[in-house]
């Protein structure tokens, strides 16, 4: 009666490795797809506004994809290691414009910081 046991799982050995195929398959597509948490962000809107010189110092302010770009009285009075420290990524200053890049959450800090927006 062994015998038999052997011929049988010699027979249908494809099938085993088929199933084992299956199911490796089926773990490593659970671990890559699976659905990732969204990260919670908390916008400190006192911060920002402080790190652009108050919100005094807004003359306009537009939101663009990732970057909130700003037009202010006084460009002196940006500190940019404080907008770091919120979540800023990077800056760029051309002419009369302040581009602030805010990669994952720029919509949500512009919203927190000019409400009047929505």
């Amino acid at each position: 009666m062994f015998i038999a046991d052997e011929d049988f799982l010699l027979k249908n050995l494809w099938w085993i490795v088929l199933v084992a195929i299956l199911v490796v398959g089926a773990v490593i597509l659970f671990f890559c797809f699976r659905p990732k948490k969204p990260k919670k962000t908390s916008v400190n809107v006192a911060g920002n506004l402080e790190a652009i010189g108050g919100s005094d110092n807004v003359l306009s302010h537009a939101l663009e994809g990732s970057r909130i770009v700003l037009r202010l009285k006084d460009y002196n009075k940006v500190d940019r290691e404080k907008l770091k420290t919120q979540g800023a990524t990077g800056f760029v200053l051309k002419s009369d414009k302040l581009t602030v890049v805010f990669k994952e959450h720029a919509q949500d800090v512009y919203r927190a910081m000019f409400p009047e927006s929505k």
